[in-house]
């Protein structure tokens, strides 16, 4: 959305120009790499409490097998 006055590209709400702080970006990217690091770590032959992967694969296979079959009834 544009701000006709001053062609300054402002958000959603109109309330203050939509400007990416470089620290905010980089705090977001190292929020978003550590929770696949945490996720894969369950996973990691290093791990001494590390799950089977098939199995917890096996075990996603079945709940999205249930939301399908929930949808398909709504």
């Amino acid at each position: 959305m544009e701000n006709k006055l001053n062609k300054t590209k402002m958000n959603i709400t109109d309330e203050q120009p939509m400007e990416r702080d470089p620290k905010v970006e980089a705090i977001n990217d190292l929020m978003a790499i550590t929770t696949i690091m945490e996720d894969y770590w369950r996973f990691h032959p290093a791990n001494e409490k590390q799950e089977d992967v098939v199995k917890e694969y096996a075990q996603l296979e079945a709940v999205k097998a249930k939301i399908e079959k929930d949808l398909e009834s709504m």
